[in-house]
This record gives C-alpha cells, structure tokens and sequence, in this order.
C-alpha cells in the first residue's frame, strides 16, 4: 500500500511539474510577443480584436455585443471611420458561448490580451500536431511526421489563420479532441470538446450531427451526455449578459449574410446552389454504398463518417474561407494512412508549394479586398475539393475487390 501510495505521488509530483514548467513557458512565450510585437502595434491581430472590444463591452458596460453601438466603435477602431454599406461590417457575429475561450482576454488591455491569444494559438497548433494522427489512428514514421508538422505548420490556410488571430484554429483542435476521444472511448473528452467546436459553427454544421448519430448509433451516452450537458451550459452561461442572446446571434447572422460576398466553395465552382448540393448528395451516397461492403453499417470506428462530414461539410459551408480549414487536415491525414509514403509526400509537397506558388505568380496584392476575394475563389475550394476526391476514390476500392472477385 505504502508503495503504490509513494509510487502514485512521484508521478503526480512530476505531473505538476510539467504543468508549472508549460505555464512559465507560456508566459515567458507570451511576454516575448507583447515586447517585441503586440506592444508596438495597435491591432496586430485583426480577426481577434471585433470578439475581443464586443465582449469586452459587454463585460465591462453591459453593452449588447451584436448591437449598432458596439459594431460602430469596432469600425472606428479598426477602420477610423464608419464602414460603408458596401463593405465588410467588422461586426461581431459569433456565437455568444464564445465569451467561454475569450471572456478571460476581454478584460485586458488589448496589447496584453493579443499577445495571450498568440501565445495560446500557438499552444493550440503545437497540440494538434500531436493529437490530430492519433485522432485518425496514423502512425507514420517519425520522419513523415516530422514532414508532416512542418506542412501543417506551413501550409497556407494556416499561416493565414494565424496571422489573422483565428478562433478556427482553437475549433480544428477541439475537433481533434472530439475525434480521438470517440474513436479511443474517452466519451466525456469527445463530447465537451464537440460542444466547443460550435463556436464556428460553420466548420463543424456537419461534423457535429454526423458524430451524434454515430454516438446514438453506438450508444456511446456519455459522450451524448457530455455534450449536452456542455452545449447547455455553453448556452446558459451567457444568458448572465444577453438574456436574449440567441436571438440576437440569429438577427446577426442574417446582416452578416447580407454584406459578406463569399459563396460556399461547390456553389462558387458550379455556379448554382442546388447543383452543388445534387452533386454532393450523389457524392457521399457513392462513397457510402461502396464502403458499406467494407462493414460501414457496423460503424465500429467514426473514422470515414467524420472525414466525410468535414469534408463535404467544408465544401457548402456558407460564408465560410480558407483560413478555418485547420480541422480539414484531419481527413487528410486519415486518407494519408490508406495511401503510400511516396503519394503522400507528393501531396504535402504539392499543397505547400503549390498554393504558395500560386499566391506569388498571380495574386493582386497582399493585404486588399481584391486578394481577400482572390483566396476564396482559388485556394478556397482547393483541399475540399481534394478530400472528398480521395474519399470519392478509395471508396471505389471495396466495390473494385467485389467485381474482381
């Protein structure tokens, strides 16, 4: 007993330890940014600052994070003048369970606040590195993955993502969280992480469904138990500020639709919404009836489910852009391990030069509305597209076997 008891203390000395020396890093991490870069800048992180005065306000004054007060000093602070009709609002139009992974930094005077949320993006991609292969069971050799971290790290959806301050990246690594935890048994990890993937709600309108069903499928209750218990609390908390938040979040919503140009990146391509939606029905109904001869219908493991919901869910997500892509690399690494390291060093030496190539030799200035528009149309649909090529073609592979035999 005395033993076990010294034993079981030794590792919760080093567990501690741990913990304290990657919160000194941290902070010592953080403080290196705000000295050199964010103390030096106004809004050195632009998609971070609408959230961050919005909920600050509404900390602080008790002002209504969606309303024409709060949207107008936005616009002055990031614009210096009141935005046109024209153009992009810079409004706040997330979800208001938000205030849960950025109420903390809303407090903060906004040098102080940037350099945190650095800090913690970084935390977040150093995180999903680790997670994301282990989420879709790949174990490459260290190596690939070595390659892999240093394409994932590079890769242009996610330097983007991070130079913008994006909450999408803190999103792909709960949807990591939520896979690894359903395909390995950890039901409450999957189930509060999934419930925190809806704070981009865009990225996850299909991935979030497809896991319920297969959690209802399997009777996995307390990853559905987790969830929603997380999605109520997610929900209530927030009701302390806005009692009618939801609503306000759906009027939000339907303006933010109506000055935002980006087309979901299947409707882009074909031109047509419901073609787009026609061809990916007949997409994932393809894929399904030829993985179902490979045990689909047992559903054992979440795996091609989620890809497919990603992917197809990336595909007509509306308003949505390159840079909330991080969760995508999911898929991607699961058809990795059905394919040949040679096809997937091509690939990953394709989409990270590729992409930046093409930024190069054709875009039409970094920084302006043009370039914005230019990277949704060209790089946009580009892993999309891919993914649910690959699922489209290894789901053949079952009905290939079936005819040769």
């Amino acid at each position: 007993m005395s033993r076990r008891f010294e034993t079981g203390g030794r590792h919760w000395v080093k567990v501690s330890g741990l913990v304290l020396l990657s919160l000194l890093l941290f902070l010592l991490m953080a403080w290196a940014i705000y000295t050199l870069f964010t103390s030096h800048v106004e809004i050195a992180v632009w998609d971070f600052h609408s959230p961050w005065l919005a909920l600050r306000l509404m900390l602080r004054e008790g002002r209504n994070p969606y309303g024409e007060y709060v949207t107008s000093l936005i616009q002055q602070q990031k614009l210096g003048r009141e935005a046109r009709p024209d153009e992009d609002q810079q409004a706040f139009a997330y979800p208001l369970h938000l205030v849960v992974l950025m109420g903390p930094l809303a407090v903060l005077p906004l040098a102080q606040a940037q350099a945190l949320w650095f800090s913690f993006l970084i935390l977040c991609l150093i995180l999903f590195i680790f997670v994301a292969p282990r989420a879709v069971g790949w174990r490459p050799p260290t190596w690939l993955m070595a390659l892999t971290a240093f394409f994932l790290l590079f890769w242009y959806s996610t330097v983007w993502a991070f130079i913008l301050g994006q909450v999408a990246i803190a999103v792909g690594l709960f949807v990591a969280f939520s896979w690894w935890g359903a395909r390995t048994g950890r039901w409450w990890l999957a189930g509060i992480a999934l419930a925190l993937t809806t704070i981009k709600p865009q990225v996850v309108f299909l991935f979030v469904p497809a896991l319920v069903g297969w959690a209802i499928y399997r009777r996995a209750w307390r990853l559905l138990l987790a969830f929603g218990g997380s999605m109520l609390l997610l929900v209530l908390l927030p009701l302390l500020w806005l009692p009618t938040w939801p609503l306000e979040w759906v009027a939000s919503l339907r303006r933010y639709a109506g000055y935002t140009p980006f087309q979901a990146p299947l409707v882009g391509l074909l031109g047509s919404g419901r073609m787009a939606f026609v061809l990916l029905l007949l997409i994932v109904g393809i894929v399904g009836c030829c993985r179902s001869r490979a045990g689909w219908p047992r559903l054992e493991s979440p795996d091609w489910l989620l890809g497919v919901a990603l992917a197809a869910g990336a595909l007509v997500a509306p308003r949505s852009s390159h840079v909330n892509q991080l969760a995508l690399v999911l898929p991607l690494l699961f058809l990795f391990k059905q394919l040949p390291q040679p096809w997937i060093l091509l690939i990953e030496l394709g989409l990270l030069a590729g992409v930046w190539g093409l930024d190069w030799l054709m875009e039409p200035g970094i920084g302006g509305w043009a370039h914005t528009m230019w990277q949704h149309h060209i790089v946009n649909p580009i892993l999309p597209v891919g993914l649910m090529f690959g699922f489209l073609v290894l789901g053949f592979k079952p009905c290939w076997r079936s005819s040769d035999a």
